[in-house]
């Protein structure tokens, strides 16, 4: 088999060129008050913010801008460079719904609520800006959010939107119907959302269950990743044209996104309980390595850089060449890893050089119950039972620890859940409550 084959993309996708969707626009301006109270720095944090003193109301928590990044942990941020985005409300007790939702402006050096303003609706934010504006929507409206001051503008259209994003030069929109089984990806501006291309997947759908950004790109080659609810598709953010799909019977099992390119894991055949296969896949849908097994693989932190080694079922390769580079040699099913600064760690064996799979260190020099979820100016953020490690990747030493019970507080018999999101101004602890940042 060649390893390189080119696949043929197995969804029916048509590109056409269609007329102006945006027949409104509308701007809500901001109304709202910066909230009269500070939340307390906690002990161990840069900064901190309550949901309770932005909304002033002792049962509001935070929810994701972006829909579900982190699972049972409810929180997280956009990061705008010097703003940073949150959303807190209050979760209706009867429907389960988030009601009067504001969008929070924080001040990314000082924790300084900036502005509030009505959410009226609109989430599923985009991570990525367009001329720093944040890209959400809003049943048929695409709407920017202004992170100087938290003005929204709206833009209308006719389609059920599911998502939107952007490469940081175009929009895309991802829409269809609720109940149906077509999905179309819209290019074009805030003032023509499809004058680039349109392009349409039959036999797709899009739910409620689909989580975190619905389109990103890999960057600097031009490839577009769509994630459906019934499965992904890699497109040329150019043209709209099809690179590969990977939906049933197949099924791509995780997907790594860097400078440069983006891999996938793919099973093949998924629902076939006798024969199993699992390729990598890169972003030109050449396959790279191939395994006649189910493999799992999950990375929880990467900071990989364009051209570094890619990892496949306890193996390290070329994503050039698809040459073997080196290979781990424990028996241990390697699957869930963490790359951080060309270091390699995992649960059950010592952590490797990317480049080389030299050892670097052995597991035992800082016991740790989970991997890392975060890396920031050279060192990888692990959450622990009692506190958040610090950790340099290079030796396993600690660098610093800081006290969970600390930073949350008192939570009122609310989650005690945190996750840990990488921003440009730090690592942000997040949980449903109260926001931390810390370095």
């Amino acid at each position: 088999m060649n390893a390189h084959r080119r696949l043929a993309a197995t969804a029916v996708v048509a590109v056409v060129a269609v007329g102006a969707a945006v027949y409104l626009v509308s701007t809500s301006t901001n109304e709202s008050d910066v909230p009269s109270v500070a939340t307390a720095t906690a002990p161990g944090a840069v900064w901190t913010v309550d949901a309770s003193d932005v909304l002033e109301n002792e049962f509001a928590t935070f929810e994701d801008p972006v829909g579900g990044r982190y699972g049972e942990v409810f929180g997280g941020v956009v990061d705008a460079g010097d703003v940073l985005v949150a959303e807190a409300g209050l979760t209706n007790q009867d429907s389960k719904k988030f009601e009067r939702a504001e969008f929070v402006g924080i001040d990314a050096a000082s924790g300084a609520v900036r502005w509030t303003t009505p959410a009226d609706g609109t989430g599923r934010c985009s991570t990525g800006l367009l001329d720093g504006k944040i890209l959400c929507r809003s049943d048929s409206d695409v709407v920017t959010i202004d992170p100087g001051d938290g003005e929204l503008t709206r833009y209308g259209t006719r389609w059920n939107i599911h998502g939107v994003g952007t490469d940081g030069t175009d929009v895309y929109v991802v829409e269809g119907d609720p109940d149906g089984y077509t999905v179309r990806v819209h290019s074009g501006s805030l003032s023509d959302l499809d004058e680039n291309w349109t392009t349409t997947y039959d036999n797709t759908w899009v739910d409620s269950t689909t989580f975190g950004d619905i389109v990103q790109f890999a960057g600097g080659v031009g490839v577009g990743v769509a994630r459906f609810t019934s499965g992904t598709a890699v497109f040329d953010a150019g043209t709209g044209a099809a690179v590969d799909t990977f939906d049933s019977p197949d099924c791509a099992r995780s997907r790594e996104l860097r400078d440069g390119d983006a891999f996938f894991v793919v099973g093949r055949r998924c629902s076939d309980l006798f024969e199993f296969r699992t390729d990598l896949v890169d972003s030109a849908s050449n396959v790279i390595a191939t395994a006649n097994e189910e493999v799992w693989q999950r990375l929880s932190v990467d900071n990989s850089r364009a051209g570094d080694p890619v990892l496949f079922d306890g193996k390290a390769y070329d994503p050039r060449t698809g040459a073997r580079l080196w290979e781990f040699d424990e028996e241990s099913p390697v699957s869930d890893l963490a790359i951080v600064d060309g270091v390699v760690m995992w649960m059950y064996g010592p952590a490797r050089d990317l480049r080389t799979g030299a050892i670097l260190w052995e597991p035992d020099v800082e016991q740790q119950s989970v991997l890392p979820t975060a890396a920031y100016d050279g060192s990888a953020y692990t959450v622990g039972w009692q506190d958040i490690l610090v950790i340099d990747p290079a030796t396993g030493h600690r660098r610093a620890s800081v006290s969970l019970d600390g930073l949350l507080g008192n939570t009122g018999g609310r989650s005690e859940q945190v996750a840990l999101q990488e921003t440009g101004a730090g690592v942000l602890v997040v949980n449903e409550s109260r926001l931390n940042l810390i370095r």
